[in-house]
């Protein structure tokens, strides 16, 4: 154990001696305080607030995690090219132990650059909330919809593989009674299958002009406070589902209300029947490729934790409103408050460093600090794209359809760098869950990163040190 934190301390020295600890803590201070002074919101509360949390929080991670992956492919290979490690193995020192307490060293100073980054995000963020001179509206706004930890509630999403298969019977039925012949080799119904599921993607996001559709929630809190605000967020885009070209619009919502009707046999049990509530009195204008956010009564809850909402298009220019899956329209109820959810963020944060350094030290054990920061660079990448790849839904060849298996496979064994980012939870006031946090400990701490570490270790424990020559 000595030695182990011997070496914990001489990396964190080596760390300060080399002035990259200054360096880096220069950077999130100027991060923190230009960024959210710099970068031009909505000219509101809300959103002033939103760009502070936002921006500060993801640039923190982002040049934190570019620290982990350069320190650790720096410390671990400088020691091995400039013969230090050589001195140091000579002593009965395990070179596990080594490579723990370098990876412990390195991770403790950017925890510690975690911590105080986001400190003084939290206290910035609190000191501008009630320093600036934001009206009594505005920050009850602030608290409802970005100081807060609300449960996001996504629809009930149709089975598209059974409508397809629906579809495809009654063409097959419709191809018999007029007597057409009909290939039923398995080949030709699969591709049939697939086209008929890319058609269903491309219409089930499309609101034509005119028409209405709904959206039916499950699985809500019941027994609210009725004074409790449920709030419904959205991002329609008009035409295309692109940020380009977006304009303003006009559109109505509405939801389905639950009231008892009584029946003529008193002996009968009272039953309910639902009523659509307009949440407006007329049709609302709004701009497309935005995020919107409306609130419903809590009594719209109906006992068995269900909700159901609907939307008209009434576009000025009677085109079409397209909504991505992703982006709901999704339902959001407070369960936590600020302070517990920024806490949450900031686990993940750690989660984050802890992966990314793990990656770096195992590539810089038997590497060149280059080749180690490409590799693990490279790596992550493969995460990225693989994670864009798997996220497609129509399929206008085959290459797609290859380019979308290969991805999946793919994810099996990369670690997708954007799962980790939580700034647009903390600044939308979304609840970061527990079994968010336990499912990236699992599956990239544990399932990808501990094998890759094991594998690192392994190498650095069998590196032959003669081998390496300084030129």
């Amino acid at each position: 154990m000595i030695s182990f934190l011997s070496i914990v301390r001489l990396t964190v020295k080596n760390a300060l001696r080399s002035h990259i600890f200054q360096l880096l803590m220069l950077l999130l201070l100027l991060c923190i305080f230009l960024i959210p002074n710099t970068i031009v919101g909505d000219d509101t509360a809300h959103g002033y607030i939103q760009i502070a949390l936002k921006y500060s929080l993801g640039t923190v991670s982002f040049i934190l995690s570019l620290s982990a992956i350069w320190l650790g492919c720096f410390l671990m290979c400088s020691d091995t090219e400039n013969y230090q490690l050589h001195m140091v193995v000579s002593k009965p020192i395990s070179r596990v132990t080594i490579w723990l307490g370098k990876y412990c060293g390195i991770l403790l100073i950017h925890v510690f650059l975690m911590l105080f980054a986001c400190t003084i995000i939290y206290a910035t963020v609190l000191w501008q909330f009630n320093r600036q001179g934001f009206t009594e509206k505005e920050k009850a706004r602030i608290q409802n919809e970005v100081m807060v930890g609300r449960r996001v509630f996504y629809p009930n999403q149709p089975t598209i593989q059974q409508a397809a298969l629906k579809k495809l019977e009654a063409l097959n039925t419709e191809k018999k009674a007029k007597g057409q012949e009909i290939d039923t080799s398995p080949a030709t119904q699969r591709k049939a299958l697939r086209m008929i599921q890319n058609d269903i993607l491309r219409n089930i996001g499309e609101i034509k002009y005119g028409a209405s559709r709904s959206w039916e929630y499950s699985n809500l809190p019941t027994g609210l406070d009725k004074n409790r605000p449920v709030y419904l967020r959205y991002r329609t885009y008009v035409n295309k589902v692109s940020s380009e070209d977006q304009r303003m619009t006009r559109g109505m919502w509405a939801v389905w209300v639950a009231a008892p009707v009584k029946a003529e046999d008193k002996n009968r049990p009272v039953e309910q029947q639902f009523f659509q509530v307009p949440l407006s009195s007329q049709p609302e204008q709004f701009l497309t490729g935005v995020f919107h956010e409306k609130v419903i009564k809590a009594t719209c809850i109906q006992d068995d934790g269900k909700v159901k909402i609907a939307f008209l298009n009434v576009d000025p220019k009677a085109s079409g409103l397209f909504f991505q899956p992703k982006d709901g329209p999704k339902l959001l109820i407070k369960i936590s408050g600020f302070s517990e959810n920024f806490f949450r963020g900031m686990i993940v944060m750690f989660i984050q460093l802890a992966v990314l350094a793990g990656l770096a030290c195992a590539a810089a054990s038997a590497m060149s600090m280059p080749t180690a920061v490409f590799i693990v660079i490279s790596y992550l990448m493969f995460g990225s794209f693989a994670t864009f790849m798997a996220g497609t839904t129509f399929f206008s060849s085959t290459a797609d359809q290859v380019g979308y298996t290969v991805s999946k496979i793919l994810l099996m064994i990369v670690i997708p760098i954007q799962n980790f980012e939580i700034s647009p939870f903390i600044a939308n006031g979304e609840l970061i869950e527990i079994s968010y946090i336990w499912g990236i400990i699992w599956k990239y701490l544990i399932l990808r990163g501990l094998p890759i570490y094991l594998f690192g270790i392994w190498l650095y424990w069998r590196r032959e040190l003669g081998l390496v020559i300084k030129k």
